[in-house]
């Protein structure tokens, strides 16, 4: 697998928290990000806010939310 992107995204809050993703509030929309997508995921926990999230380009882009 070849070199990712990572875009960074402004997180309001992280609603919930499964094994395997986040549950993310982003400009009011909730979005799910799966933690295999996200760096360093072992830094966030649910509850936490006002945070920035790097995330795979990929991601983003199925999200919606790339630059």
């Amino acid at each position: 697998m070849g070199q990712s992107n990572w875009v960074h995204i402004e997180v309001e809050e992280i609603v919930c928290e499964t094994d395997k993703a986040f549950l993310c509030r982003v400009d009011g929309e909730e979005h799910w990000f799966p933690k295999s997508q996200v760096s360093n995921p072992e830094d966030y926990e649910e509850g936490d806010a006002d945070v920035t999230l790097s995330i795979t380009e990929w991601i983003a882009n199925e999200k919606g939310l790339g630059e």
